[in-house]
């Protein structure tokens, strides 16, 4: 997201401004600082005057900003037109341009910062209560990457407000990776902050759509209680990762845009409620360029501001949040086209849609899921086109192994089941928990490579009686392997994803619950047929214009069990040459005097 004012500021280019600050032998002190006698000295003794210090303070940190915006390089973009939206005083684009990298940062202004930091340093020395030095002292050092440094000058805030120091040290360790602390310490600066701000902080009606916001604001205290643990339970980007880094990047951005408030920023625009919502939803910016005003001589030059490009709105719909249960995997994809607030995870910038295999299997009051996980490939066009992305460098997860995890976890936000495996490869997951309503993850993370995948979605199974006849999901399975005979042969059997090399033998393998109470019959039927149809073949279809494709059609009939039991069924298919595209396989079992059973899964056939 790049982001630009729309009116730009009629002053011209402000001069850096000199801060008179003196260099004395036990630090900075500024210029005209008060002086008293001291009744056991014969001599006078500065005594520093604190508004006069942190006025010192902030004339420091516009110096620092001024300087930035002289060494902004300038952007041979050209924007203008429509914007994608307006908030406030901005214009906004959405997209990622391919070709776009972050610039180093100058030499000049990398020297300024550490200037800043030295003298702001020395002023809390002299006034350690000031919370507002407090927190340029922390977000300073953050920008430029040094976060450890940061979490120092956090836990040492000497006299300002504790809820204040709880709220820097949370965005230290944010941006340390460490999130399960950082939610354990945001916890402390909610509870200790006035009412009014905690509940905006809290309440991310911002960064929600107008559906999501209305169902917070409408709800009552105790049901908006539920709807956040809701919310954040299913923005989370991988449950792989400990803690919570979408809820604690949300208080993180609260705290720099309060830090922020009555300070100079990148843009040399007064700071404003349009500002700090940008902030909220998408994060601080990660890199500026100047825009050189062409159609006035005597207007400032315009500041474009740029967020993560691999940024991604993690937040769910409303209907999610009503009934997690029922969420489908279209309803927990990362949206990229038109994002309300945007989240990219420092362990893994680009997360994508993971097109796995994630079959249920009903075992009366309990259940088994069965799921596959790998890191997708990536073909966005940053990667088509082999552009540098700097932000993909593992740092120090150079080298650690691939990680795998299946996640059952209760709409309360409490993980029932986690399996959680390292470098694992292509089998598939198998997990059991009892009958019930979840959320269901399948992830796989690449910490050498930054890279993750996910596929997530509502699961409901409710208890079903032993003599009730169930069927449980389709999984495919490699027709290389043995026909599996247990759960677990099936799963370390599975297709990675549900997609097959036209002309290839799969296997389709199933359960059936159920059976074996009386002698029974089944009478089983498997079919394939085209599931991704245009819009012109149905009509031409409906009009009986064209004719509709007869599905492959297997059927055969076997006797039940004969003993109360589930019973584990293959079957592999030799189809045809098929053309690329979507199939749908549909798997019905019919039984004497019971209603028939349907189990359906859509994969795709890929012609070599």
């Amino acid at each position: 997201m790049t982001f630009l004012p729309r009116r730009r500021p009629e002053t011209s280019l402000l001069a850096a401004l000199s801060v008179a600050i003196l260099v004395g032998a036990d630090g900075l002190t500024p210029a005209g600082a008060q002086t008293a006698a001291r009744p056991d000295a014969g001599k006078e003794q500065e005594v520093p005057d604190s508004a006069d210090l942190h006025g010192g303070a902030r004339r420091e940190q516009r110096r620092f900003e001024q300087a930035r915006f002289r060494y902004m390089p300038f952007t041979t973009g050209s924007y203008g037109g429509e914007c994608d939206e307006r908030v406030g005083r901005f214009c906004v684009w959405w997209g990622d341009d391919p070709h776009w990298t972050p610039k180093p940062e100058a030499p000049e202004v990398t020297a300024d910062r550490d200037t800043l930091l030295m003298r702001l340093d020395s002023i809390q020395r002299l006034v350690p209560g000031d919370g507002w030095v407090l927190g340029q002292r922390v977000w300073y050092r953050g920008e430029a990457g040094r976060w450890s440094g940061a979490l120092d000058v956090a836990r040492h805030c000497g006299g300002a407000q504790v809820w204040w120091c709880a709220a820097l040290e949370g965005l230290a360790l944010h941006g340390l990776g460490r999130y399960e602390e950082a939610d354990a310490v945001f916890r402390v600066a909610l509870e200790g902050m006035p009412p009014k701000q905690s509940r905006r902080w809290v309440v991310p009606d911002q960064s929600v759509d107008g559906k999501t916001a209305g169902l917070l604001d409408h709800a009552s205290p105790a049901r908006r209680d539920t709807l956040l643990t809701r919310l954040w339970l299913l923005a989370d980007p991988l449950y792989l990762i400990p803690g919570n880094d979408a809820r604690t990047a949300h208080y993180a951005r609260w705290t720099v845009a309060t830090l922020r408030e009555g300070g100079r920023n990148p843009h040399q625009v007064s700071w404003g409620s349009d500002l700090a919502e940008l902030l909220v939803r998408n994060g601080w910016e990660i890199a500026w360029e100047r825009v050189r005003s062409s159609f006035d001589l005597t207007a400032r030059d315009g500041v474009l501001g740029y967020n993560d490009p691999e940024g991604r709105d993690f937040m769910p719909p409303a209907s999610a949040l009503e009934n997690p249960s029922s969420a489908a995997a279209g309803d927990l994809v990362p949206d990229v086209d038109r994002p309300r607030s945007l989240y990219q995870p420092a362990y893994a910038p680009l997360l994508l849609p993971m097109d796995g295999q994630l079959a249920v299997f009903p075992r009366g009051d309990s259940l088994a899921v069965v799921a596959t996980a790998f890191v997708p490939r990536d073909t966005t066009q940053r990667a088509r086109e082999g552009q540098d992305r700097p932000w993909m460098d593992p740092g120090p997860d150079r080298g650690r192994p691939d990680e795998e995890g299946l996640f059952l976890v209760t709409p309360d936000g409490a993980t029932v089941s986690r399996l959680v495996v390292q470098g694992a490869g292509p089998a598939g997951l198998i997990m059991r928990a009892p009958a019930g309503s979840y959320v269901v993850s399948s992830e796989a993370w690449s910490p050498s490579r930054r890279v993750a995948g996910r596929l997530r979605r509502g699961l409901r199974l409710d208890t079903i009686p032993a003599d009730v006849a169930t069927i449980s999901g389709l999984l495919l399975t490699d027709a290389s392997r043995p026909e599996p005979v247990s759960l677990a042969a099936a799963a370390a059997a599975a297709l990675p994803r549900p997609e097959v090399h036209s002309g290839e033998t799969f296997g389709l393998v199933w359960e059936v619950g159920g059976l074996g109470w009386r002698p029974e019959r089944v009478e089983y039927s498997v079919s394939v047929e085209r599931d991704d149809r245009g819009a012109l073949r149905r009509v031409g279809e409906l009009l009986h214009l064209v004719g509709r494709d007869r599905p492959l059609e297997l059927r055969w009939t076997e006797p039940g069990p004969p003993n109360p039991q589930r019973v584990l069924r293959s079957v592999r298919l030799d189809l045809p040459e098929l053309d690329d595209g979507a199939y749908r396989v549909r798997l019905q079992a019919r039984l004497p005097g019971r209603a028939a059973l349907t189990s359906e899964v859509v994969f795709r056939a890929v012609v070599r």
